[in-house]
């Protein structure tokens, strides 16, 4: 009997190219919605990923999650972050998950 074939590192990097994820389920919270949905009032500013961040935020959840679900880097995830709070005129994350919440997005 065989043990059962785990694929190499390049096979698995091809399906994840290929399918954009891993296989793994996502995280709580990462059923981002269309990329092509209306823009709430007051967030029209904001680009079509920082308001992805934004909503991931306003759920609670942590940098690591965020750029987990969104396949960024933490430091990637910090600096959208930096221009949203630059955006909106705030200077916190519990600041922006209100301004989010008064403006529709969640």
């Amino acid at each position: 009997m065989r043990p059962p074939q785990v694929p190499d590192r390049r096979q698995r990097g091809g399906a994840i190219l290929a399918t954009g994820h891993d296989g793994r389920p996502p995280p709580p919270g990462a059923d981002l919605e269309e990329p092509d949905a209306p823009v709430p009032a007051g967030l029209e500013h904001l680009t079509p990923r920082q308001i992805e961040v934004l909503r991931l935020v306003a759920r609670g959840m942590t940098n690591n999650e965020i750029a987990e679900a969104l396949f960024l880097s933490r430091r990637t995830v910090h600096a959208h972050l930096r221009s949203i709070f630059h955006k909106l005129g705030v200077g916190h994350r519990s600041a922006a998950t209100r301004y989010a919440i008064q403006h529709g997005l969640l």
